[in-house]
This record gives structure tokens, sequence and C-alpha cells, in this order.
């Protein structure tokens, strides 16, 4: 359960890192990556790419996060 967390997050910091790189946006990565990305990007900006940082964060903000990634998040155990 913690080991599909850290996968979720750690493509999220990775896709944020390429998605800052090239100043675009592209529609690509999974679902779940796509449904916190924007809540990263708007609460957790300064901890990525750290992914633990940035999945505290995200349960830290869990009550102004999207529906999508909350789900996300509780699918996880989170």
């Amino acid at each position: 359960m913690v080991r599909s967390f850290c996968l979720v997050i750690s493509l999220l910091a990775v896709s944020s890192v390429a998605w800052a790189d090239n100043n675009q946006f592209r529609p690509h990565g999974t679902a779940e990556e796509r449904a916190c990305r924007g809540d990263a990007h708007r609460f957790c900006r300064d901890e990525i790419p750290d992914q633990f940082r940035v999945a505290s964060c995200l349960q830290i903000h869990r009550d102004h996060i999207s529906r999508a990634c909350r789900s996300v998040l509780e699918g996880h155990g989170m």
C-alpha cells in the first residue's frame, strides 16, 4: 500500500519536473497522477520533487485538494 502510494507520488514528481522543464502542459501519465498534479502544484510546489514531502503536504491540505486527488489518497490508505 505504501509502495503504491510512493509510486504515485514519484510519478507525480517526475512529471512535475518534466512539466517545469518544458514549460508546457502535456496531458500524460496515469489517471492517479493527473488527479493530484494540479493540487501538488497549487499546495505543495516547494516540496516537489521530494515524493514524501509532497505526500505529507497533500495530507495536510486534504480538506482543500480536489475530490479526485482525495480519492487517490484514500485509495492508498492515506
